[in-house]
């Protein structure tokens, strides 16, 4: 275990660019502490390991789930992006429709008088967004306001909703769900 949290504690803090003196100095432990973790040769404690950790800042619940190995995209050319429409409405996000990311970046486009349907949406997870160009009429749980560019809107989860442009132009919606 001890090997572990040695390999991990050493990725982690090199992927935040931080020299073992300077994860030390934030957490206010010794360089030789932070060295002999790494090395292997000494095993933290709980509480050792956590107030290291806030030095990074990281919780041990994220020590312990991040993976060092993963090879996640964190960029993508224009020709990656997924692109799909609907009822007037274009949707670019990244990734693909077929894996869906937890936090996707979407980009919508609605034609005039174009909405997310008559039956309300329900929100899986919290979900926000702001008006790029146009107009948005937007209802949530039975409020509804009509929002310019730079308006947004927030989304509790489970909370019903409906988006629909009430302009005689595209309008445009960066929504982070």
């Amino acid at each position: 275990m001890s090997d572990d949290i040695a390999v991990r504690l050493q990725q982690v803090r090199q992927m935040y660019g931080y020299s073992q003196r300077e994860l030390a100095k934030r957490a206010g432990v010794t360089n030789s502490s932070v060295s002999m973790i790494e090395q292997g040769r000494v095993s933290p404690s709980v509480s050792s390991l956590e107030k290291l950790l806030k030095g990074i800042p990281m919780t041990l619940r994220d020590f312990f789930n991040f993976d060092p190995n993963s090879q996640s995209r964190s960029f993508y050319r224009s020709f990656e992006i997924y692109q799909g429409s609907k009822d007037g409405i274009d949707s670019y996000c990244l990734g693909s429709d077929e894996s869906p990311k937890d936090n996707e970046l979407l980009y919508q486009v609605y034609s005039p008088g174009s909405d997310t349907g008559e039956s309300m949406l329900v929100a899986k997870q919290e979900c926000s967004g702001f008006v790029v160009q146009g107009a948005l009429e937007v209802t949530i749980n039975n409020q509804c306001q009509h929002l310019e560019p730079g308006d947004g809107f927030f989304v509790d989860a489970l909370f019903p909703y409906r988006l629909r442009n009430v302009s005689d132009q595209k309008t445009i919606v960066v929504i982070s769900d």
